[in-house]
């Protein structure tokens, strides 16, 4: 009996080792596909950002020789789409991107510029050319240090980065890694500072309605909300000359700057309707009141679920400015105010020239539109420009709704926005 348990013990010894190995086997051979798996689609990132950033620098040093708008147009588009491509490649790369601020920079501020100057209708001046160059020349340093360190990695005097997680003992590289090299030139990197009309390239707005003292922030915070100061907490500090703050009390969460609040959020959930819409109107207009926005043209109102939502708008003679205004939300529930923003706000009159009336304008749309109405408005540009503007709300010959946006200093279309039939 004690033989044959001996046996029994042995062959269900062997058959676990055996399994044991099996998937040991199975497990590393798994393990092996997802890291060379891994490491070719780092690779091919790589590889990419290589490419378009090479690509970027023989576009921007087309632009010393480009004399007609069509060619510059092209010239700006490619250089767009290049700096686009390679940023996107770059953020995929296996280790954190956020140190190469100042190469992503430079990515998004060449793209942004390139695509600034695309449907001018004009040749590059010369101050533009100076600008291209200047960033072809950047472009091109940045292109030599990439094929430099793809070199590096066909060569393995460099490797390639891992998210994998591995113990300090096992696996251990002695060369170095590619993220090492990139954040070397990345300090040595000197980003360009470029003034124009772009989401990049716009100079920082002023401080509104003067400065207020820590404490003073505090008290708006808690004054807005409703509640004594005790009740009210500092969470976080933003950067930035504003130097904003982040409060909050119970659910909700207000960011106050020099200025006074900007906004305010909370995340509870509004489950029943007790107000109307017109009730809720009154409620969001006493409160714009009281922090000083009076002056105020109600745009639109839309009800989500037991949430009733508003935007106010600036207005400057007959034209209103949608893009410079206040988004209040009020629960239907209790009518307290469930959000608020007027990050977008400003009390500065916008200084606009409107050389062309709307029948001047209209020359500017398409055959086969029909005109339902139009109104001036006051838009802004990416730099945050304001551009004076007649909107037309029209509709195409399948009933699709479609607002085209008609410069009144050029006569020139500057945006369009297409609805749904």
């Amino acid at each position: 009996m004690r033989r044959k348990t001996r046996i029994l013990l042995t062959s269900y010894l062997t058959v676990a080792i055996i399994a044991l190995a099996l998937y040991t086997w199975a497990g590393q051979w798994g393990l092996g596909w997802y890291r060379r798996a891994a490491n070719e689609s780092a690779s091919l990132a790589f590889e990419e950002t290589v490419r378009s950033v090479q690509t970027l620098s023989s576009v921007l040093e087309k632009s010393v020789y480009a004399t007609d708008s069509g060619m510059c147009d092209r010239i700006c588009s490619e250089a767009y789409a290049c700096a686009a491509a390679a940023e996107s490649a770059m953020s995929t790369l296996p280790f954190s991107t956020w140190e190469l601020e100042r190469l992503s920079a430079f990515l998004n501020t060449a793209g942004d510029y390139a695509y600034s100057l695309c449907g001018v209708g004009e040749g590059f001046t010369q101050e533009q050319r100076e600008t291209l160059q200047k960033l072809s020349v950047a472009a091109s340093d940045f292109s030599d240090t990439l094929l430099s360190l793809r070199d590096s990695l066909n060569s393995r005097d460099l490797r390639m980065d891992s998210r994998e997680k591995r113990l300090r003992n096992i696996g251990t590289e002695e060369t170095p890694p590619l993220s090492r090299e990139l954040l070397s030139y990345e300090a040595d990197f000197t980003p360009l500072s470029l003034h124009y009309d772009g989401q990049y390239g716009g100079e920082e707005k002023p401080v509104r309605n003067g400065l207020l003292t820590e404490q003073e922030m505090l008290r708006a915070a808690a004054s807005f909300a409703g509640v004594p100061e005790e009740e009210v907490r500092l969470e976080y500090r933003y950067e930035g000359s504003e130097d904003r703050r982040c409060y909050r009390t119970d659910d909700r969460f207000l960011c106050v700057s020099r200025s006074g609040v900007e906004s305010m959020s909370q995340n509870r959930l509004v489950s029943t309707q007790k107000l109307s819409m017109e009730q809720a109107q009154e409620k969001a207009e006493a409160l714009l009141a009281a922090q000083g926005y009076g002056s105020l043209t109600l745009l639109n109102a839309v009800q989500n679920s037991c949430v009733a939502q508003f935007r106010y708008v600036r207005t400057q003679g007959e034209a209103i400015c949608p893009e410079n205004g206040v988004s209040i939300a009020i629960a239907l529930d209790d009518g307290s105010v469930f959000s608020f923003d007027a990050r977008d706000y400003s009390a500065e009159q916008a200084e606009v020239t409107w050389a062309l009336d709307a029948d001047t304008a209209a020359a500017a749309l398409p055959e086969g539109l029909t005109v339902l109405e139009s109104r001036p408005v006051i838009l802004q540009s990416p730099g945050g420009l304001a551009v004076p503007c007649y909107a037309f709300s029209c509709q195409d010959p399948e009933g699709k709704a479609v607002e085209i946006c008609v410069s009144a200093e050029t006569g020139r279309q500057y945006r369009i926005t297409v609805g749904k039939a």
